[in-house]
């Protein structure tokens, strides 16, 4: 994945249903794991967002090569129910958007 910036795009679907502040996190994550993986960094990133009373978790996977992270953090009252969002860099743009909107 190259580092230059790239335009962003969220579907309607992930728009309308994942508030602006989870939206800027996962771009953040994003940022940070194509500076961490570099070349190793799959084209398809998938987020399992879920929470608990006290902490939002987030797991990262990719398939090629295999990598899977987690993430936690504080502040839950930013998400009302678990949810998985895709993340696609097609090298020229990257788009966010739920399984079902592929």
């Amino acid at each position: 994945m190259s580092r230059k910036r790239k335009p962003k795009y969220v579907t309607k679907a992930v728009s309308e249903e994942i508030s602006v502040e989870i939206q800027a996190l996962l771009w953040g994550l994003m940022d940070i794991l194509a500076t961490k993986r570099k070349e190793r960094m799959d084209y398809l990133q998938v987020f399992e967002i879920s929470a608990t009373k006290k902490h939002i978790h987030i797991v990262n996977k990719q398939e090629k090569p295999p990598i899977q992270e987690k993430f936690v953090f504080g502040n839950v009252s930013i998400v009302t129910k678990n949810v998985v969002v895709w993340i696609i860099d097609d090298h020229e743009k990257q788009v966010m958007l739920f399984p079902s909107d592929y």
